[in-house]
Order: C-alpha cells, then structure tokens, then sequence
C-alpha cells in the first residue's frame, strides 16, 4: 500500500514523501519535483529511499524553506513530528503573520491545528514571585464605664477581651491595637509549588530556595514572558 504522508506544494513544484507498505517491510520515498516553464532543461525529479519518515523529512527540512510554501498534505501518524520542526523553524527565521498569512491557512488545515502569534512564558516555568509576611495584630475591646464610682478612681473603661489577626494592612490603631511583628517582603525569580498548609519556592534546577506556612504570608506569582513573539500551538476552538 503506497499512501502520501507528506506534501509541501510551490508554484511549479512539490515535495512529497511516500509510504510503502508491503510484505517486507515499511519503507519512505522523497519525490522533489519541479517543472521546466523555459524548455532549457532545468526540470527536477528526485527520488531517495529511506527506512523511516524522519531520515526522509530531514532532507527536506534542511535543505528548502519548506515551512514557507504551502503544506498540502500531513499524515495523522506524523503530524506531531512536523509541527515541532515548524514551530521551530517559524521562530528561528523571525517568521511573522504578515510574512506567513497564506501558508499558515494551509498549515493548519494540514496538521488539524490553530496557531497563534503572541508572547509566551518561558519553558522552564520560571516565575516572579513577591512575598510579604503578614503582620499579626493584637486588638483590645473597651467598654467605657458608666458609674460614678469608676470614674471616680479613674477607671474609664473595662477590657471585654482581645483578638489577634493577621493583614497585609501596615495601618492600625494605636489606642486599640498592638503590633507583633513588622511587614517585610522580598521579589524573587522561581518555581512556586503550594503543599498543604506550606509554600515553597524553588529554583530553576528545582533546588529549594525558600519555605513558610501559607497561613502568614501573602504570596503572589505571575509567570516570565518571552522578550519577544512567538508562534505557538493553541487547542481548536
């Protein structure tokens, strides 16, 4: 059984892999064929043999443009394969949507996919992480009294009790309120992982840089963008 599982199409041109099922085995043929409009001879037809779809994809990904032309024909068993080494190309020669409008409608409808052009988070997951503690308040509940006799020892009001609290808010009052512990916070470049009750923020090799309760701390997290635009793969909608 001979079935195309790979086909880029420019004007004048192809290039195509087969596949080649039979008795004795799997084998994949490259075809690259380009017409002669000016009758002087200069007409292509290659063909090569290969045991495998990645040795035959290799001579045409290094040695034509093939992300630029038109990708009329991608095998459901390759696609995965190909689009890693589009996206990769696409990124390293700059390609921009102004520069690939045609070909990404062809592209996607090829490999069943939806590509987009945006900035994009690092791959190693990197974060910037801000952490501030937060401050424990002691608060005191008065109740003035009414009586003439404690006014007249001068007891003006009566504790009813205290509650402790924690807030990332510095402001307090000083007449009801008693500070524990200062606000303090640090900005650094990580991983953040919450396990039960505890934050930990490691590095980029996973080694552990810090770890707290989560329950006196406030901790945000947003992840680190690529200084530039990339293509990328996004599920259909």
């Amino acid at each position: 059984m001979t079935t195309i599982v790979f086909e880029v199409l420019a004007e004048g041109g192809s290039l195509s892999i087969e596949r080649i099922i039979s008795n004795t085995g799997t084998k994949f043929i490259y075809h690259h064929q380009e017409i002669d409009f000016t009758d002087e001879g200069l007409a292509i037809n290659k063909n090569g043999e290969y045991e495998t779809f990645e040795q035959a994809f290799h001579i045409i990904n290094t040695n034509f443009p093939w992300y630029k032309l038109h990708l009329h024909i991608v095998h459901e068993d390759y696609r995965a394969f190909v689009l890693k080494h589009l996206l990769f190309a696409l990124n390293k020669n700059n390609i921009t949507p102004m520069d690939w409008q045609h070909a990404k409608i062809d592209a996607e409808r090829a490999l069943q996919i939806q590509l987009e052009y945006a900035y994009t988070t690092l791959e190693n997951g990197l974060q910037k992480i801000k952490v501030k503690n937060l401050i424990e308040l002691t608060e005191y509940d008065y109740q003035e009294f009414s009586d003439q006799y404690a006014q007249k020892i001068g007891q003006k009001y009566k504790l009813n009790g205290t509650y402790k609290m924690w807030t990332d808010e510095q402001t307090f009052d000083p007449i009801k309120m008693e500070v524990l512990n200062v606000s303090n916070s640090f900005e650094i470049i990580g991983k953040l992982e919450v396990v039960a009750n505890t934050v930990i923020i490691k590095n980029e090799h996973d080694h552990i840089l810090h770890v707290f309760p989560s329950d006196k701390f406030f901790v945000s997290a947003s992840m680190l963008m690529r200084p530039t635009k990339s293509w990328f793969c996004s599920p259909l909608s």
